[in-house]
């Protein structure tokens, strides 16, 4: 090559936008070469743009010393506002990014596009590498190089071209040319992958002043085939949005261009999109923000997820090769974490260079490219589809969006912020720069195992999970009461129940006053005779060890129901599967909520310290009320001196998953505060001291019972079924065997879920005491303190680990530290 010396590596980079600006950050403090072409005439002009700054590119701008600048030229963001197409609140207001500042370190900043080029290209200390005016006209690719020839003739070569220059990138068309005839399928295919289903109007209004919106405030309007969002800054700056479904899908090459003019239609057309409504009934409107606007631009909204990301020396970045919808706002923080990936492997081609003296090779180039789209590709995918799902939730696109957004969205009221949060965890940084000391502080560590596109295969875990299925299986096959209905049935009828004694005890046929149902509960009742009345004395032992053990199994549901992780899963409703559990027995429900819990509830969802927390009012209430519907009154129908009596209180006893929910929800409510607002940002262990307290004492009980049972009748003789209830021959006998089986696949279900926990957490390297270990502690403890006590150690142990330990590859002062073998 004559137009450019071999003594180091090279690299030409096309567009000047957010991705060309931040590689050429990142390469200058890389030490690698380069020059920026842009064709427009400045670098930052004003296009009405907006842009928002995640976590996942304030960390880059921080490592590149430009975030300090970006920060104080926009608004962070305080609350968000889920609206309906009257402006009126869909959810609570919903503060998380604050929790997103706890999580990450950094605030989530909204401000003009402008702003942060003008920063980025501030912050490069050559800028005569940057060059106005050069719209690229054609690439030549050569073995030894490749040369970008410009519109006004000049022309610049480099080891390696990159193109960033946008979603309708002449890089890109240029290296399908060249790869055709390589990979024809690939091309055509990319050809054929960007649609645009959606136009927006952006813009920038001064001085709105509504007392609907204050500083910070993000209010978004879900409506059938359009949707609107505005974020509010202070002095009543606003940067708005509103979109609209096309009336048809548009592909690359017949794209809609607007005009001026086209704007002020698409706002006289939609002149009844409101953005926010008071309790007054003031509303906030399109036509309002409009007469306030300085800067606006329609667009159609382009989606793409291209396949060809490089080609011999020529590669693309940002949005050029990943296009989203500006639902999420995540199309500048996917460009900048491209660019940062890119940078990151030239940077060690460049060492390898400079290290070795010889020049890289083209086999060398094209291997670097192809690691850099592995390692950028499936997060970039997924981000851009779950944009492309909030786009499509926004605008209510289908019914099954139309009613997520009516019935779910309400109580969901962290969707969006989730959605954010999955696309920030496992953000790439640059390699080669320190760390800021923010990134490492945050309660959701920055982890490059986990976020979107990474996350944990739902059906991996099923399968892995069918051995507590069988259990449930067999459970129902062992358990099979059917062979005792008609005894117990004859019982009821028989109207009396004779005791050893000699005497007899009438049995209580009415008392909810519903005859079917009083007959059934009856019927239920007469199997729970033996152990009420002390005909059979190891039966009246074991069933006693056995629902005090419930107290535990029971609180721990409570629990994992509170749990912000488990928001939405089918563990939500614990009280579900207690009534469940009375009509089959706990031992057949038992495996099923197991199996349920560890399919929805992998490791990766306690990345962040306050998903691992429970809201401490139903926490507070979660003992009290297992003791007041289950335990006390258990306790009472075995000791109560009237013999009669007791059995109207097994009749309450048997509805007690019933009067749990209701006493929970009172309990709850009237008695102890919702303090979840602050403490999942600044007391992410306040559940720790009452989770000890309760299932700590639940499980000392526990312990006492089963010691007060085995020491005098024996372990064996007490517990462990000696046959199948059907093989027993009385009402009696297989009552017995029901029940010591019951409690084998109840617990034992239990403890098996333990073990895939504690398997989860040794695979996560925050089990440090070892897997085996723990389970041969589990094992002895069984034997020691019984099923219940072990059930409450083992899982108050976990919680421990998951409030105090992080993941092996989470980005933690710690863990930093380990790596550079030094304190951080």
């Amino acid at each position: 090559m004559s137009s450019i010396e071999n003594d180091r590596l090279r690299v030409v980079i096309v567009g000047a936008g957010v991705a060309g600006l931040t590689l050429a950050n990142a390469l200058e403090q890389a030490g690698v070469d380069y020059v920026l072409l842009e064709r427009r005439s400045e670098v930052a002009p004003q296009v009405g743009a907006s842009i928002g700054i995640f976590p996942s590119a304030a960390r880059i701008l921080d490592q590149l010393g430009a975030w300090k600048g970006v920060s104080e030229a926009a608004a962070p963001l305080q609350v968000f506002n889920n609206r309906d197409q009257q402006g009126n609140h869909i959810s609570i207001p919903d503060r998380s990014p604050l929790l997103l500042r706890a999580r990450t370190g950094y605030s989530t900043a909204w401000g003009e596009r402008q702003n942060l080029l003008r920063v980025l290209h501030d912050n490069i200390k050559d800028p005569s590498k940057v060059l106005v005016n050069k719209g690229l006209a054609d690439i030549k690719h050569e073995a030894d190089g490749v040369t970008a020839i410009c519109e006004d003739g000049s022309s610049y070569s480099g080891h390696l071209l990159v193109g960033t220059d946008g979603v309708f990138s002449k890089t890109r068309s240029k290296m399908w040319e060249l790869a055709e005839s390589d990979h024809p399928e690939l091309v055509r295919a990319d050809r054929n992958c960007l649609i645009s289903e959606y136009n927006c109007i952006f813009g920038i209004a001064q001085g709105v002043t509504s007392p609907l919106t204050q500083p910070g405030d993000v209010n978004t309007c879900y409506n059938v085939g359009r949707c609107a969002l505005s974020i509010t800054a202070e002095g009543g700056k606003m940067y708005w949005f509103a979109q609209e479904r096309l009336p048809r899908t548009y592909r690359l090459g017949e794209v809609p261009r607007y005009t001026d003019d086209d704007a002020r239609d698409f706002v006289a057309r939609h002149a009844n999109l409101i953005y926010a409504k008071g309790s007054n009934g003031q509303k906030l409107t399109l036509p309002n923000i409009w007469e306030k606007t300085t800067s606006f631009r329609l667009v159609a909204i382009e989606e793409a997820k291209f396949k060809l990301w490089h080609w011999g020396r020529i590669v693309c970045a940002g949005d050029s090769i990943h296009k989203a919808t500006p639902n999420l706002g995540v199309g500048g923080n996917s460009a900048i974490e491209s660019a940062a990936a890119l940078a990151n492997g030239i940077k060690r081609l460049a060492d390898q260079w400079n290290t070795t003296g010889c020049r890289s090779t083209i086999q060398e180039i094209e291997a670097m490219l192809a690691e850099y789209q592995r390692s950028r590709k499936v997060r970039a995918e997924a981000v851009v589809d779950a944009s492309a799902f909030l786009a499509r939730s926004h605008n209510m696109q289908g019914w099954g969006r139309r009613l997520f957004v009516r019935f779910v969205l309400p109580h969901l009221t962290e969707f969006v912020p989730e959605l954010m949060g999955n696309s920030i965890i496992g953000a790439t940084k640059l390699d080669y720069l320190p760390l800021p000391m923010a990134s490492l502080s945050g309660t959701k560590p920055f982890n490059p195992t986990q976020g979107e596109g990474l996350r944990e295969s739902k059906l991996k875990r099923s399968i892995y999970a069918l051995p507590l299925l069988g259990l449930a299986f067999t459970a129902a096959w062992v358990m099979d009461v059917s062979p005792a209905v008609e005894w117990a049935i004859a019982l009821r009828d028989s109207g009396v129940f004779e005791l050893p004694s000699g005497g007899s005890v009438p049995i209580l046929r009415t008392f909810y006053h519903l005859p079917s149902f009083d007959d059934f509960v009856a019927m239920v009742n007469t199997f729970f005779f033996p152990a009420m009345y002390g005909t059979d004395p190891l039966s009246r032992r074991q069933t006693l060890s056995f629902l005090t053990d419930g107290v535990v199994l029971l609180t721990i549901w409570i629990f994992e129901s509170a749990r912000r992780a488990n928001m939405l899963t089918p563990v939500q409703w614990p009280n579900f599967y207690a009534a469940i559990g009375q009509l089959l027995g706990i031992g057949v429900i038992s495996p099923i909520y197991c199996f349920l819990h560890y399919v929805v509830s992998p490791i990766e969802n306690f990345s962040a310290l306050d998903q691992r927390l429970t809201n401490t009012r139903v926490s507070l209430a979660a003992l009290p009320t297992v003791v007041l519907t289950y335990l006390l009154p258990f306790f009472a129908l075995i000791t109560w001196p009237d013999l009669a009596f007791r059995q109207a209180l097994l009749f309450v006893w048997q509805l007690y998953p019933v009067w749990a929910a209701a006493a929970l929800f009172v309990i709850s409510k009237v008695f102890f505060k919702d303090t979840m607002l602050t403490d999942k940002v600044f007391r992410t262990q306040r559940d720790l001291p009452v989770m000890r307290m309760y299932v700590g004492g639940a499980a000392v009980l526990s312990a006492a019972v089963w010691w007060w049972t085995w020491l005098e009748y024996g372990l064996f003789d007490v517990f462990v079924p000696s046959g199948l209830p059907r093989s027993r021959d009385t009402l009696a006998g297989f009552t017995a065997e029901f029940l010591r089986w019951d409690e084998t696949f109840g617990f034992g279900s239990h403890l098996v879920w333990l073990g895939y926990l504690f398997w989860d957490l040794q695979a996560a390297g925050m089990l440090r005491e070892g897997w085996f270990k723990v389970a041969g502690l589990g094992l002895v403890s069984l034997l020691l303190v019984g099923p219940g006590a072990t059930l409450g150690i083992g899982w108050l142990f976990r919680e421990h680990i998951l409030a105090t330990r992080r993941h092996k590859n989470a980005l933690t002062p710690e863990s930093v530290g380990r790596l550079h073998g030094s304190a951080f």
